[in-house]
């Protein structure tokens, strides 16, 4: 791998000279078998890619946040999308504000629903409210640009 990613970086640096590619074969092995001890660390990290403008959204890298929670009569809490671990494993820890941007220009849209909005009501912003004791989960629905959804859900338990 070494050897392509250095041989491709020679060619890209040489360009259309008149070396010839054995010669560049010969001279990335020499490099390589040179630094091998060097850089070892450099290229056996796991280095996080940037998230750029063509990074796409997809269910596996967005979580509905709390899974579960409980809460008193007449309080509430909100619901919002964060980066699943897939997310973080790829791209790494993301400032909120880039987060925010790959959310606005991956998801057309999100739902929240109730199983039991007498237990437990939530508007369209993802805020729900204890309503009476008992149970009720919130299913957050996200629709991507590319047409799929994914279905999230958060068990929330009422108390007095």
């Amino acid at each position: 791998m070494r050897k392509k990613l250095l041989v491709l970086a020679l060619a890209a640096v040489v360009g259309t000279s008149s070396i010839p590619v054995g010669h560049l074969l010969s001279s990335a092995s020499s490099v390589v078998a040179a630094n091998e001890e060097d850089d070892t660390e450099a290229w056996d990290d796991e280095d996080e890619v940037e998230p750029d403008e063509c990074t796409e959204l997809t269910k596996g890298y967005v979580v509905a946040s709390p899974a579960k929670k409980t809460i008193k009569v007449g309080k509430s809490f909100y619901i919002n999308l964060y980066p699943s671990d897939e997310f973080d494993k790829e791209y790494g820890d993301l400032p909120d504000e880039e987060w925010d941007e790959l959310i606005d220009e991956n998801i057309d849209g999100i739902t929240f629903r109730s199983t039991k909005s007498s237990v437990a009501s939530v508007n369209s912003k993802g805020k729900v409210k204890g309503k009476k004791k008992g149970s009720a989960t919130i299913k957050t629905t996200v629709t991507f640009r590319d047409g799929s959804e994914g279905i999230y859900k958060t068990k929330v338990y009422v108390t007095r």
